[in-house]
């Protein structure tokens, strides 16, 4: 009895090394001001619903070193899990961004919850984002991919492929395209006010198009983006649907 309760909390640690990596990798739950402890919690919470599912009959590392190797690539893992499940809100970072520099609001930039200096658009889209994850089924499906994630690739079966590679790399690609098309309609809009002013300084060359440009490219900006909320809230929890999809297709491509 003893022996198998050691077993079962080494394998517990095993589950909870995965999961701990995903949680500080998952920009959600990675924000500087959340808690560590409150993160850890979430892993360890998740861990004592999933150890009970896997086969107690499974091979388990021997010596102390092999289950450390273990632990360890199981933590990187759930890192690489949580790098790929966290690319659809860099890429709303990237499109706030975008559409931020291009309104004129560069120079405005803020202090972000993640440290880093950003448009307000580039926060306001992650936060977005975030309650979009958080108050749809976005969640639920993510956890159960992650639940999954145990069967399709075993505790210690990771293998670094050239298909695992290529796929985060065609990720990260999706991401920016993403990027860029969550960002085409304003990015579209300033391109054309740019274009009108050039047209009308030429004519009219008295005019201050500087001055004139900037609240016409923010007004018209924030404008269209007003009338597109209802769609682009829509793209953004298609978007985050297929989190999960992606997260198993790591997964597989690793196992």
């Amino acid at each position: 009895m003893p022996e198998a309760l050691a077993k079962l909390c080494l394998l517990y640690l095993l589950v909870w090394a995965r999961l701990l990596g995903f949680t500080l990798a998952f920009p959600p739950l990675a924000l500087p001001g959340l808690p560590a402890l409150w993160r850890l919690g979430v892993a360890a919470s998740l861990s004592l619903f999933v150890t009970p599912l896997l086969p107690p009959d499974r091979p388990f590392p021997g010596g102390a070193w092999e289950w450390a190797l273990t632990w360890t690539g199981e933590f990187a893992l759930g890192l690489g899990m949580g790098f790929v499940a966290g690319l659809v809100f860099q890429a709303l970072r990237v499109a706030g961004q975008l559409m931020g520099l291009q309104m004129g609001f560069g120079m405005a930039e803020l202090l972000t919850l993640g440290g880093v200096p950003e448009t307000m658009l580039a926060e306001f889209l992650f936060l977005l984002g975030t309650v979009l994850f958080f108050t749809t089924d976005a969640y639920q499906y993510l956890i159960g991919a992650l639940v999954q994630s145990y069967e399709v690739l075993p505790l210690g079966g990771a293998v670094v492929k050239g298909e695992a590679v290529w796929l985060a790399v065609k990720l990260v690609g999706g991401m920016l395209a993403t990027a860029l098309q969550l960002a085409a309609p304003v990015l579209a809009v300033t391109v054309l006010i740019d274009a009108s002013l050039g047209l009308l300084v030429r004519m009219v060359p008295q005019i201050n198009v500087f001055m004139l440009g900037f609240p016409l490219k923010i007004g018209a900006s924030l404008l269209l983006l007003g009338l597109l909320a209802t769609t682009l809230g829509t793209v953004i929890g298609r978007l985050l649907q297929e989190v999960a999809h992606d997260l198993l297709l790591l997964t597989r491509g690793l196992s």
